[in-house]
């Protein structure tokens, strides 16, 4: 059994911009997962070396994807996880103003060779259509197992029948990410080789995101050569 947990930590601060980033790791810690996929993270000397941080007050591995040059370090997306990692990667994303990308790692999930991928899409419709495809297309060459996280910017997201929706396939797609404005738009996708056991997302108000958590199985484990 696996713990996931994606969440957009809207640099560190709340909806009114207060700075939360302590809370978020309180939280996180208590959430126990195995993997976290973080967005709107920072690591540079202007804002904070945000992913750093939480791995360090977590005791995880963590691996960052810039996006955005900022100062002396970069904005992106960050992955915490308490497995064994393999591989980091960076995808980056057609994007028509700010930049996106995907970072793809590769983690040792009960001996087999995993990929858990983190993006955060545009804002832009235009953009955001066109990460979508490039994100299927990339999905759909994979044919080991296969966890999509993140905030995607958009309602009734979707990469089925290839990739399933957790908070859907358990019944729980009216829970909202974006409380304020009741909207569900971070999404856990998981390839047809896991069991989807549970999805949930945790009411704190440290981001104007929430943190959404899924627990999986894998079904036929196979263990990497």
């Amino acid at each position: 059994m696996v713990r996931v947990v994606s969440y957009n930590i809207h640099s560190g601060r709340d909806l009114f911009w207060r700075k939360r980033l302590n809370e978020m790791a309180a939280t996180l810690r208590e959430l126990q997962a195995d993997v976290i996929g973080l967005q709107e993270v920072h690591q540079n000397g202007k804002y904070g070396f945000q992913a750093a941080y939480l791995a360090d007050a977590l005791e995880y591995e963590f691996a960052f994807a810039p996006s955005i040059p900022i100062a002396d370090g970069y904005y992106g997306n960050a992955l915490l996880t308490r497995l064994p990692v393999e591989h980091v990667g960076r995808l980056d994303l057609p994007a028509r103003k700010e930049k996106r990308c995907v970072l793809q790692a590769s983690l040792f999930c009960s001996g087999t060779r995993v990929s858990f991928w983190v993006t955060h899409c545009s804002l832009n419709q235009a953009s955001r259509l066109e990460q979508m495809k490039l994100l299927t297309d990339k999905a759909a060459k994979k044919n080991t197992p296969l966890l999509l996280m993140g905030d995607f910017n958009a309602l009734n997201v979707s990469f089925a029948p290839m990739l399933t929706d957790c908070a859907l396939a358990t019944g729980q797609d009216h829970l909202a990410t974006l409380p304020a404005f009741r909207r569900r738009i971070d999404y856990l996708f998981a390839s047809s080789h896991w069991r989807i056991k549970h999805y949930a997302v945790a009411p704190v108000k440290w981001s104007d995101h929430v943190p959404i958590i899924a627990e999986l199985e894998l079904l036929h484990p196979v263990p990497a050569k």
